[in-house]
């Protein structure tokens, strides 16, 4: 989490960048891996994305 408020500051900076989606992978493995009923998953499923368009990962 801290490698995406950071690379929010600052999107544009290679490091960030790579720090960044570094942390979606993590993220978006973890969520993947709990049972898709959880509201946590629901939740993550449709920030993630919009996480990743704000910083540029795609």
């Amino acid at each position: 989490m801290k490698a995406l408020a950071e690379a929010g500051k600052n999107p544009q900076e290679g490091a960030m960048q790579k720090g960044a989606k570094t942390a979606m992978k993590i993220l978006k493995g973890t969520v993947a891996g709990l049972p898709s009923a959880a509201t946590l998953v629901e939740a993550c499923s449709k920030l993630l994305p919009l996480i990743s368009k704000f910083l540029g990962l795609g």
